[in-house]
């Protein structure tokens, strides 16, 4: 009896923490198949064409579409083009005076991507250099590590596109960007669809609020408000008696990337206001330490995204690994987590919302 006892404590000691972070981690709502560009991450090799003369014109208030073709090479060695409308998009970054090229987003032929890798695509985002590629692939990466975190996050895929100005008729540049998955489209694959109305934290999947908020402390953004859905978007599950969720995009103004173009000019890095800030809700302890938990175990994955990202610099790796250890040493110091969270949460009275 005493025997049984024993391994029935050794059973809880060593099985019970991987358990409530096997719970921790279920994805609240069923995620469905991902379209077909999104279903790898094998870097894609894209020609781009369109007149960028005349849209680097157009980076006004409301920019217009130009006539363009996308071109590349199946899997079976057949070349693929597409007829695409190409436009300058974003707000900061589609000033000229912050970006020397604009954020893009392409427009596709439902008829002509049937059967393509670009299949059910309608409207894309494509993440340009706006002043390095680093930027770009350290955006890239924040966006795979969120996939780590929640099926509801936007799905990515990294290109090396040689962008080809058909108003000078001559090669721009060829250079990494990416496309982001539709908003509307990552919506559908969680079952839901966008909402588009004031909404607080409070009013949001808890599960899901812990996870996104604290991920962007983790990446030091601050470049977001739920309640004006800047650089958030709110899913409303179909069965409309389940709450909203909240999915997050657009992390170049984090301190994880430390992008020039986010800096103001002139003012040392030293002296430049902290980023990394946690805005979400107010939790007890037991609550953070348990959403910390859930971070600890996604730490090797976070490494590895990091660390194998060959294409950016052997130093910005260490210095966003050095970025990484630092959150994960704040969740293991008692002062430093009050002072980062417990001091800083978010109540219902911050929201005017009464009990």
């Amino acid at each position: 009896m005493m025997h049984h006892e024993c391994l029935m404590k050794l059973i809880k000691v060593l099985f019970l923490p991987f358990l409530s972070l096997l719970f921790l981690n279920i994805n609240p709502v069923h995620a469905g198949k991902l379209d077909s560009l999104f279903q790898a991450d094998q870097i894609l090799n894209i020609e781009l064409r369109s007149d960028f003369s005349a849209i680097q014109e157009d980076r006004v208030e409301e920019p217009g579409y130009h006539d363009g073709e996308l071109i590349y090479t199946a899997e079976n060695g057949e070349t693929v083009k597409l007829s695409v409308k190409v436009m300058a998009r974003g707000n900061f970054r589609r000033d000229p005076a912050n970006c020397r090229f604009p954020p893009l987003r392409l427009n596709f032929k439902k008829e002509e991507v049937k059967n393509t890798l670009f299949d059910k695509q309608n409207e894309l985002k494509l993440v340009t250099p706006c002043q390095t590629e680093e930027d770009v692939l350290e955006e890239y990466l924040i966006y795979k590590m969120y996939n780590q975190v929640t099926e509801i996050s936007l799905r990515v895929r990294l290109a090396k596109i040689l962008y080809f100005d058909t108003g000078r008729g001559k090669k721009l540049f060829e250079r990494y960007s990416f496309f982001i998955e539709d908003k509307g489209r990552a919506a559908k694959r969680n079952d839901g669809f966008e909402r588009d109305k004031f909404i607080t934290l409070y009013d949001l999947n808890s599960d899901n609020v812990k996870k996104m908020t604290v991920f962007q402390y983790i990446i030091g953004n601050k470049d977001w408000y739920e309640t004006t859905r800047h650089n958030i978007v709110i899913i409303q599950p179909d069965d409309t008696t389940k709450v909203p969720y909240a999915l997050p995009y657009d992390f170049d103004f984090s301190e994880f990337i430390n992008a020039d173009y986010t800096k103001p000019v002139g003012i040392p890095d030293e002296m430049l206001e902290n980023r990394r800030i946690y805005k979400g809700i107010c939790y007890t302890t037991d609550e953070f330490n348990e959403i910390f938990e859930f971070y600890r175990g996604l730490r090797p994955a976070f490494e590895s995204i990091i660390s194998n990202m060959e294409l950016v610099s052997k130093f910005s790796r260490k210095q966003i690994m050095k970025y990484l250890d630092e959150f994960y040493s704040v969740t293991e110091n008692s002062e430093l987590f009050k002072r980062e969270f417990l001091d800083v949460c978010k109540t219902k009275k911050d929201y005017g919302i009464l009990d």
